[in-house]
């Protein structure tokens, strides 16, 4: 399946209890990049209180074998990330 800007898709992270109940510390790293940033439980794949799960994110562009895409979530210092595509998992139909 191949993404495409505006899909939605599941990108690894690590995860950490955050301030609130329903809110945990998100990290996403790559080789060259790293997001960290609050989100809610309900954009985690295993809404987990801490350790590896998937993060929501949406594509905002992509070229060649790299995306940008922006973690549903609100970035500490960054709100877009950018990274290969080998890692991610597209989540349900292609949007247009």
């Amino acid at each position: 399946m191949t993404l495409r800007v505006g899909s939605f898709f599941w990108i690894p992270c690590e995860v950490k209890p955050g301030p609130f109940s329903d809110e945990r510390l998100a990290r996403i790293a790559d080789a060259d990049a790293e997001w960290i940033g609050f989100v809610a439980t309900s954009a985690l794949q295993s809404p987990i209180a801490e350790g590896r799960t998937a993060l929501k994110a949406v594509i905002l562009d992509v070229t060649g074998s790299r995306y940008l895409a922006q973690p549903v979530g609100h970035g500490v210092d960054a709100s877009t990330f950018q990274a290969t595509l080998e890692k991610v998992t597209p989540l349900g139909p292609v949007a247009a």
